[in-house]
This record gives structure tokens, C-alpha cells and sequence, in this order.
């Protein structure tokens, strides 16, 4: 069976592709085969086949290729690759934008496409539209589609949330026999300590709850270093999840030389910074990693 759409993302964001993935059979009548999302079971490539040569058949023949655009997914060689392809073969290609990508990030050829949010009802009740009468697809009932829509909207909420509350990091065993390494000049014991006295009040929604909760940078820092290596950039609105990290988490981390400014291409550097872990970063998290599995 023709694959109608083929959903191009990261397979880090295997959870929001999932919400996507369920809002389009809410949407449309169509059948499982007629969709690939190549992390999502049922939707999944054939085991044994070769994987390269099927995705290129496929979008070579698919409807339409829906690009879930994320920080995770800008990032991956293999979706710009598919997105290129599409875009190279002149095929349809709707793009749609999590909270943590901004339009100024599109990259290539994506720059100049109009895309939809996945914040944005209107947007989402547009895209869906558009995508059913492009591949000839019946609509599910106006109720189906609206309940659909909203519950993809709350998926993509969940996903915007950073984890700013986890659970404190247990308490390092100080008489570890592990040696205590010094990272930016004093001892990794002494750093743990400071920064678990620096107390950070997190709003909501980014506090998981209709109230703030506290919680300090060690903790922040912990939680949220994979952001940190990913990037996080100074033209993120301030009331987003990434935006506080960068301002409330990751500014009070630069004096401690765990995270640094990156070196973006003078065309970049005049709109944004971007802050993203230090090698004393990752000495911390390596040896944080160290002491709790040795525990």
C-alpha cells in the first residue's frame, strides 16, 4: 500500500510523533499502512529490511511528508536529510514547529516554508485540513477532530516542559572512595554545595503544578544538562521553558565555567547567544554520574 504520509522527525521525540501520529487517525479515516512514523509501533519500517533504500522509496512516492520540527529534530542530520529530499523533489511538505524551535531556526531551504505551530489551535485545525483534502482523506466528525486537536496541543505542552522539578539528586556519599577531582578550581564537593544553596523559585507552568515550587541549580543543572548540550539560546521567550533555563539556570552556571557561550557565525551572533555545557560541565555530570552509580 502507497504511503500517504510520512512523518519525518527525531527519534528522541518518539512521544510528541506518538500524539501526532494518533491526532491524524483522529482526524482522517485512514489505513495504518498509509502512514510512517518510523518510532511509533505500527507504523513502524518492515524488521529486515533495508532502511535506507525503503525511506528512499518512500518518500520518493509518499502524498505528503510532515517535517516535526524540534530542537532534537534541526538537529539530526538524517530528518534535514529528509526534509532536503522532499523539498529537492518539489513533493509536499508541511512543516509544523514545537515550543522549542522559533521560525528564525528554520534551517536551509525550510527558511522560507510557512509553518504551523503545534501551540496554536488555529494553526493545527489549518494544517489538518489541509492535509486530509491533499491526500483525498474523509474527515472524522467535527467533535472527533476538535477533541483530537486539543489533546495534541496538551501533548505538546507536556513536551515543552523541561524537567525543572525533578526529584533532588540523592546526597553524595562523601566518604566515596572515588577521588574528588577539581573542576573550575575548587573541589567538586565544595561546587556541589554551592550551587545546592542557590535556590531557584520555578513558576508555573514550568513547575508542573498551578503553584511554584522551589528548587536550587544544582539540581536545575543536573536535570537539564542535555539542554545545555543541545544549546540554549537568548532569543527564547522568556516565559518559555527554554528561556527560563537559559536565563534563571544557565547564567548563574556561567561563573562557575559549567556552561559557556557558543560561537555562532557572526550572521547569528548579532540576533542571539547561545549557551551550551563546557568541558567543566561535563567533568561535573561525568563524575555526579560516577559517585551515584557507585552508590
Amino acid at each position: 500500500m502507497t504511503i500517504k504520509i510520512f512523518v519525518s522527525h527525531a527519534a528522541a521525540d518518539e512521544k510528541l510523533a506518538s500524539a501526532l501520529v494518533d491526532c491524524i487517525f483522529s482526524c482522517m479515516v485512514l489505513d495504518d499502512e498509509e502512514v510512517r512514523c518510523t518510532s511509533v509501533p505500527g507504523h513502524k519500517l518492515p524488521i529486515g529490511g533495508d532502511s535506507a533504500s525503503i525511506l528512499r522509496d518512500e518518500l520518493s512516492k509518499t502524498g505528503v511528508v510532515v517535517g516535526l520540527l524540534t530542537q532534537n529534530s534541526i538537529s539530526s542530520s538524517w530528518v534535514l536529510f529528509e526534509l532536503g529530499a522532499t523539498w529537492g523533489a518539489r513533493k509536499n511538505l508541511q512543516p509544523l514547529l514545537a515550543d522549542d524551535v522559533d521560525y528564525a531556526e528554520l534551517p536551509g531551504p525550510l527558511s522560507g516554508c510557512h509553518a504551523g505551530k503545534l501551540a496554536e489551535k488555529n494553526d493545527l485545525v489549518q494544517f489538518f485540513e489541509e492535509l486530509r483534502k491533499v491526500i483525498g482523506a474523509k474527515a472524522r466528525s467535527a467533535a472527533k477532530i476538535d477533541a483530537a486537536i486539543n489533546q495534541l496541543i496538551k501533548e505538546n505542552l507536556e513536551f515543552s516542559k523541561i524537567s525543572l522539578t525533578p526529584k533532588p539528586p540523592k546526597k553524595i556519599n562523601a566518604k566515596s572512595n572515588i577521588p574528588d577531582p577539581t573542576i573550575s578550581g575548587m573541589k567538586f564537593s565544595e561546587l556541589t554545595k554551592i550551587l545546592e544553596k542557590d535556590k531557584i523559585v520555578i513558576p508555573p507552568p514550568h513547575s508542573g503544578s498551578e503553584e511554584e515550587v522551589e528548587s536550587n541549580l544544582l539540581t536545575l543543572f543536573i536535570a537539564n544538562h542535555t539542554s545545555f548540550g543541545d544549546g540554549l539560546q537568548s532569543n527564547w521567550d522568556s516565559e518559555s521553558a527554554g528561556g527560563f533555563l537559559y536565563r534563571e539556570v544557565g547564567l548563574k552556571l556561567i561563573p562557575y565555567e559549567l556552561v559557556k557561550f557558543d560561537k555562532l557565525p557572526a550572521a547569528q551572533a548579532k540576533w542571539f547567544k547561545r549557551l551550551i555545557i563546557s568541558p567543566n560541565g561535563q567533568k561535573f555530570i561525568a563524575h555526579f554520574n560516577r559517585l551515584r552509580v557507585s552508590e
